[in-house]
């Protein structure tokens, strides 16, 4: 286990709303130069055998979180990038193209909103998905696994599935849903001048 770390990689996904360019880090399973058919290589799932192609396993399950932002909103990108150790710098591997734009028809307040999917891994570490710019609640209350429809079970089943190669920042699959929730960015709040 090691917490904390993106070891052995990650791939970074550049998105964008019609208020502002965003990044979200997604900590995987090793990655194989030789694995895949699309040129952009790929990890074996958290089962140890299966062939996860990079740009088909990205796409899968960004199209999933693309139903949280409106049309306006697009995945671009992601680079690929690999850590000798843990601790070590980034190394770049490959930029995967992927313009999957928003596909969500919710009329909520998108501006500065941040959803995030609280998860545990498989060794009690944590792991979060979050999202910029996506649609709010209408109530903006806290959402437990029972209160889940069926596109926020689309995304952990796709997180959870052991033949993907989703992991948590301690390198352990990820294990179960322990919330979702959604707030105001601060951050985002000060750069679009709405604080």
């Amino acid at each position: 286990m090691t917490e904390n770390s993106l070891y052995p990689a990650c791939a970074v996904v550049s998105y964008h709303s019609l208020y502002g360019a965003h990044k979200m880090t997604l900590p995987t399973t090793a990655w194989n130069a030789g694995i895949g058919t699309n040129g952009y290589g790929g990890f074996l799932g958290n089962d140890g055998s299966t062939p996860n192609d990079a740009l088909d396993v990205l796409t899968e399950l960004l199209t999933l979180l693309a139903e949280f932002m409106p049309a306006t909103s697009s995945f671009d990108a992601a680079t690929i990038y690999t850590f000798a150790e843990p601790g070590a710098n980034a190394e770049p591997h490959a930029i995967v193209p992927l313009g999957i734009d928003g596909t969500g028809v919710a009329v909520t307040q998108t501006k500065a909103v941040q959803q995030t999917w609280n998860c545990r891994s498989t060794s009690f570490g944590q792991f979060r998905l979050v999202l910029l710019d996506g649609f709010s609640s209408s109530d903006w209350a806290k959402l437990y696994p029972t209160d889940f429809g069926a596109d926020d079970l689309a995304i952990i089943g796709s997180l959870t599935d052991s033949v993907n190669p989703w992991v948590a920042r301690d390198t352990s699959p990820i294990g179960q849903a322990i919330s979702k929730t959604f707030t105001l960015n601060d951050k985002l709040r000060r750069a679009y001048g709405m604080s």
